[in-house]
């Protein structure tokens, strides 16, 4: 066996502002009984999720709800949660993919089998804010084309942190002349680095992923923040010229509460929110329901999609992967709400998919997990398929082996079913824009007992370690995504609590893992025939 990562990223003791660095450290070990060789590769994957590509310039977004949150915030005990609309290193996602695809591409072998890697999986929310420019920066760095992550004026950074100013924001440039220092860098450590809003708006040019990939559909892809359906008034503010940047205290508690996981779910009313003057870009206008599968099947081998897809406005798709049947779905419900559910056409089609596939094994992929199929809203009375049901029907199928999923920005691993025959294990791994910023390799092969066993390899991208933020060189795509990771891991308000950011790292036993199962395609085979 080939140990890919002989070394795992960890944080150093905290400072007297809690700021914490990264350091490297040895341990790197499985969890789980080894299996006993390898027989037959069944296939072998590369799982990233959440690159959460953002427009973090964008009108359309909501910067000003996440300050309520913050721990000196009295209004975070009344909130008890994250608001999400907000992350000092949000600027840096293009940067981070980059560092990843350059990592993905010198990964030539699976750890374990060491055999050649069949696809990279992307599940879901691609995009933060479901914005067209987005996923065009996305694509441009998947594919291998020149980038600019920039939208608005061409000269200057045109949101906070720029030429919007606040106290409760990061500033990375310093302090103007007459207004306070900011929390987080007078409270919670953040650095000083000048030059920096310049920097992440510089064309590179991208290296493009060298294996075959494929892309799934989440709902940070489909609504706003990932929440609230598009309309025309939405997107009049998306591509114009006004940028909201607060609004009236006793406005803050009734917004976050219209912003619901099942939807129905509006954004503030912005009549009474203050505004700023910003450049105004058609390109950040909101995705429809075609593009994103248009976008995909447009490049190389569609990507899991194609034009007859594209067509029928779907956004789920199903490949043969190596020796896989690999399911890709769509778990966004398209009238509002963070969090997913089926559609009874595409439920029944998943089930039919499976049925005629009993000879190999199923890989299903999405963007939510099993457990967060919980949105049922439906404003037309049509039934949505929630998590309930989908395990009831999937464990009637024995070739059903393994889920990978995202969304949490976690990883997490756990086996649903009801015995070890009929049932499957979900993998969940971490997002590439909060702490830990990894991908995860995903081996699934059958050991010489017959056994099925799934290896998982968690691994980093090629951001650099134990920088000095003041002195970094700003022209380095890995400079700058080492910067995102470090800034990540001290996110102000998720230092210890429930909500502790080293949460994200999951357990030894959700990292690197062996996975196992008895034989599954001779039970498949006796339940057809039955």
């Amino acid at each position: 066996m080939h140990i890919i990562e002989r070394s795992r990223i960890v944080t150093a003791r905290p400072d007297e502002n809690g700021w914490r660095e990264l350091l490297l450290d040895r341990d790197n070990n499985y969890f789980g009984e080894p299996p006993i060789g390898v027989a037959r590769v069944i296939a072998n994957f590369v799982h990233i999720s959440d690159t959460h590509i953002c427009d973090a310039q964008s009108p359309a977004r909501v910067e000003y709800l996440d300050r309520y949150a913050d721990p000196h915030n009295p209004l975070s005990k009344v909130i008890n949660s994250l608001v999400g609309t907000y992350r000092a290193h949000e600027m840096f996602t293009t940067q981070v993919l980059e560092s990843m695809v350059q990592r993905i591409n010198r990964i030539k072998k699976a750890p374990i089998t060491l055999e050649g890697i069949d696809a990279v999986i992307a599940t879901g929310d691609i995009t933060d804010n479901a914005q067209s420019n987005e996923l065009d920066w996305f694509m441009r760095i998947m594919t291998g084309e020149r980038i600019r992550p920039d939208s608005g004026a061409r000269d200057k950074w045109e949101g906070f942190g720029g030429t919007i100013y606040s106290e409760h924001f990061w500033n990375p440039e310093g302090t103007p002349k007459g207004e306070r220092d900011d929390q987080p860098r007078s409270s919670y450590g953040f650095p000083v680095v000048p030059e920096l809003t310049h920097a992440v708006r510089a064309s590179f040019f991208a290296s493009g992923l060298e294996k075959e990939w494929f892309a799934v559909h989440g709902n940070h892809d489909a609504l706003l923040q990932g929440t609230v359906v598009p309309d025309d008034l939405l997107r009049r503010i998306a591509i114009g010229s006004r940028k909201f940047v607060d609004l009236p205290e006793s406005e803050v508690l009734k917004t976050l509460q219209a912003i619901s996981e099942s939807g129905p779910a509006s954004y503030p009313d912005g009549s009474l929110a203050s505004s700023v003057e910003v450049t105004p870009d058609i390109q950040r206008d909101f995705l429809t329901q075609n593009m994103f599968a248009h976008a995909m099947s447009a490049h190389g081998n569609g990507h899991g999609f194609n034009q007859e897809i594209a067509e029928r406005g779907a956004r789920y798709w199903v490949r043969r992967v190596g020796a896989a049947v690999v399911i890709s779905l769509d778990t966004v419900n398209p009238y509002g709400g963070w969090q997913g559910s089926l559609d009874l056409a595409q439920f029944e089609w998943l089930i039919d998919t499976i049925s005629q596939n009993r000879g190999s094994y199923v890989v299903i992929v999405s963007h939510h997990p099993l457990q967060d199929l919980v949105n049922g809203y439906s404003p037309n009375g049509l039934k949505r398929i929630l998590k309930e049901d989908l395990l009831v029907e999937l464990s009637r199928f024995s070739n059903v082996i393994l889920w990978l999923a995202g969304h949490t920005h976690r990883n997490k691993i756990t086996y649903f079913g009801p015995d070890e025959y009929r049932g499957f294990w979900q993998i969940e791994t971490s997002s590439l824009i909060d702490w830990p910023q990894q991908g995860r390799i995903v081996e699934v092969f059958e050991d010489r007992d017959g056994e099925v066993c799934i290896g998982t390899t968690m691994f980093d991208h090629a951001g650099s370690i134990g920088i000095d933020p003041s002195h970094i060189k700003l022209d380095d795509v890995h400079n700058l995504a080492g910067l995102s990771r470090l800034l990540a891991v001290n996110d102000w308000q998720r230092r210890g609590g429930p909500f502790a950011i080293e949460r994200n790292e999951g357990q030894p036993q959700d990292r690197n893992a062996f996975l196992h199962l008895p034989a599954r395609l001779a039970i498949s085979h006796r339940a057809a025939s039955a």
